[in-house]
């Protein structure tokens, strides 16, 4: 089953060992998904990459999922970067 979010900001768990593999959870407002790797080495890339963007900014982004809400594929189709002036902005008035 194919997904599109349009304001994917997922909070991301530290990989944890599951049935010899290595399981990350990305929770949001819509609920848990969980992607699975064969390395604690591999989980920590995917979250110190591609998903750290997701996390701190937020995207649009199509997800294959499997049963269980299971990620096989995730695909950025756009990051929310902020500029400097809104990053500024924000921080200073929050």
């Amino acid at each position: 089953m194919e997904v599109v979010i349009d304001n994917f900001k997922p909070k991301i768990t530290r990989p944890f060992k599951r049935k010899n593999e290595y399981w990350v959870k990305l929770i949001t407002d819509n609920g848990e998904y969980i992607m699975k790797f064969k390395s604690p080495l591999e989980a920590e890339d995917a979250i110190y990459g591609m998903l750290d963007d997701l996390q701190v900014y937020g995207g649009k982004v199509k997800l294959r999922l499997r049963e269980g809400n299971v990620i096989e594929h995730i695909e950025v189709l756009e990051l929310y970067k902020p500029s400097a002036k809104e990053l500024v902005n924000e921080y200073f008035n929050s």
